[in-house]
This record gives C-alpha cells, structure tokens and sequence, in this order.
C-alpha cells in the first residue's frame, strides 16, 4: 500500500531576486556597437587598399595608370591617397563623379640606393611630395586636362642625384639621374 509519503512532493520553485543592471551595460552595448563599426569600417578600408596598385598587374603599360571612374572603390581609394586637405578630396571626388576630372596613379621607386631623395608631383595644379624609397610608392594623381604631370626633384639625399624611377606592368622605367630643382614630365 502506498502512503502519503511515497509519493514525490513537488515543491515550488524559490523566486529569483529581481535583477539589477549594472551601470556598465549601457556602456559595454555602446562600446560594441562602436566596435562593430569599427570592423565594418576596417573591411571597407581593406577593399579600397586593394584598389592600390601593388603589383605590376595593377598597373598598365604606360607610367599613369588611369583610374575608372565607374569603380567608385577605386576612385574612392585614390582620392583618399591624395594629399590634399580633406574639402578639397571632396571636391575632386565630385568632379570625377561628373566626369569633369580624372584621376590616375603612378609608382615611384628609388631606381638605386634609397638615401632619402625627395620629388614633388605636379597635376592640374596639385603638388605632393614624396621620398623615394625601393618599395612601391603609388601617388594618386589628378587630371583634369590633358596637360603634362610634371616631377621635379627637390632634395639629393646623400649625394650622387636623385634617381628616380616608375613602375608599370611591363616593368620599372628608370629616368635620368636629376639634380635638385630638375624637372621632367609625364604624358598621361
């Protein structure tokens, strides 16, 4: 015979206390969205990197390799390149959209031993400077006419001339041993 007390109580469950938040939960949410932005950011960054030449199958056989302006990565890569203030990439930017500029790139290199010399690009009225080293340096350019883009040599770094040279697909193009305030110039 079975009793009472055979059978299986059932007990209630004990009530949980309420929860608290603590006060970092508003903060760790806001720090993960942040995060999260971060990483989307990063990813398109990385696809506008691969926009930047970096092999002679990004280039093309003549020393400045003309950017689309239908691949907006790649407009957006070069005009982030450009060093210019960040109105006037704005600019540029909008000039490209409406097809008034172009843009285009060319890759230095130091063509002997990399000892600090320095040249100053020129293209529709833009300057920026560079020092040559043996790496890649890819310059964005931009073209709003069919004007030459002028290189001139501004800083010998240790004696014996500036050696300049460009990449392009068929290979690197060396230039003229220049002395400082020499000037060449190139046809897009």
């Amino acid at each position: 015979m079975s009793s009472e007390n055979d059978e299986p109580q059932l007990e209630l469950p004990v009530a949980l206390p309420g929860r608290q938040f603590s006060p970092l939960v508003p903060a760790m949410l806001l720090l993960a969205l942040i995060g999260g932005g971060v990483f989307a950011a990063a990813d398109s960054d990385s696809k506008a990197i691969d926009k930047i030449p970096s092999r002679p199958e990004d280039l093309s056989a003549n020393v400045v390799t003309l950017v689309s302006p239908e691949d907006r990565a790649a407009v957006a890569s070069a005009v982030a390149a450009l060093r210019v203030a960040p109105a006037q990439r704005a600019e540029i930017a909008q000039a490209v959209a409406e097809r008034r500029q172009q843009l285009g790139w060319i890759v230095f290199t130091d063509s002997m031993d990399p000892d600090g010399d320095t040249v100053a690009v020129e293209a529709s009225g833009l300057t920026q400077q560079i020092v040559l080293t043996k790496s890649w340096t890819p310059v964005a350019v931009t073209l709003a006419d069919s004007g030459p883009i002028g290189v001139t040599a501004l800083r010998d770094g240790q004696g014996g001339g500036i050696t300049v040279a460009f990449a392009t697909s068929s290979g690197t193009v060396p230039m003229r041993i220049m002395r400082p305030g020499e000037r060449i110039e190139v046809v897009p």
